[in-house]
């Protein structure tokens, strides 16, 4: 559970100019307020992801061992990003760790 938690925490904290901004505090008991968000489904090779509005414009990279990656447009922030798809993030703890380290690596 520890590593779920390091997980949502790095989603938590990030900060959107437009939106609500998250913050964990240890004192506080009160809930988090939830932003709102729209998905959509969209196919991208042989992948399906389920995915933010912002992003438009799928397009295949390759995929690996870990997972599929793809770019995308981000209509928010205007400019192109990757994503990438990791299946089973925690099925394996080993696995699971250098996955978290990635996403530090690149944040």
């Amino acid at each position: 559970h520890y590593l779920l938690d390091v997980l949502s925490s790095l989603c938590l904290s990030r900060r959107d100019d437009d939106e609500e901004t998250i913050t964990m505090r240890a004192t506080s008991s009160a809930p988090l307020p939830r932003l709102r968000r729209e998905y959509y489904q969209c196919g991208v090779g042989r992948e399906t992801f389920h995915i933010d509005a912002r992003y438009q414009n799928l397009a295949p990279i390759g995929d690996g061992s870990y997972g599929f990656v793809c770019s995308a447009d981000d209509a928010k922030e205007g400019r192109r990003v990757a994503i990438k798809k990791v299946a089973d993030v925690f099925s394996d703890l080993v696995d699971a760790k250098r996955i978290l380290r990635e996403i530090k690596l690149l944040r």
